[in-house]
């Protein structure tokens, strides 16, 4: 179907919204020595012990070396441990440290006290569609540019 005068307006507001919520993460992860790039592993971590690194990879739908870039600097920070595991010596299994475990709850608040800026001028019933909605366009991005891929 082609698009219409304004769907191409798309690509620039979810860039610019983009943008700016990285710049409000950023700010105030900060104090953390984190930024918008690293947070998310935490999250996952939190929930997920023991996750392996490429089980991350895939979650995380970044090239598998920033993903390593990333545990590395988590890892540096005492957030994370990298263990070799038992089972196979080639895969690596992630894990938050107590330092990380303390951190998850700051974590989550500034992630919803963000969030919550973001969607003040919206409706509370439509939250959980237009995040929807916007999951949605994620996931026909990645499978866009991702052969082979499969939505969620």
């Amino acid at each position: 179907m082609p698009t219409t005068g304004n769907d191409s307006d798309i690509v620039k507001w979810l860039s610019i919204a983009n943008r700016y919520t990285r710049i409000a993460l950023d700010r105030r992860l900060q104090p953390y020595r984190l930024n918008a790039s690293m947070y998310y592993y935490i999250l996952r971590l939190h929930e997920q012990p023991r996750l392996t690194q490429d089980k991350l990879i895939s979650l995380t739908y970044l090239n598998p070396s920033n993903v390593t870039r990333a545990v590395n600097q988590l890892v540096n920070l005492g957030y994370v441990r990298k263990r070799q595991s038992k089972l196979d010596r080639r895969v690596y299994e992630l894990s938050l440290t107590k330092r990380g475990e303390r951190l998850y709850p700051e974590i989550v608040k500034i992630r919803q006290e963000v969030a919550n800026s973001l969607l003040t001028e919206i409706p509370a019933a439509d939250h959980d569609a237009l995040v929807d909605q916007i999951r949605q366009l994620a996931l026909t991005a990645v499978a866009n540019e991702t052969p082979g891929s499969a939505q969620d």
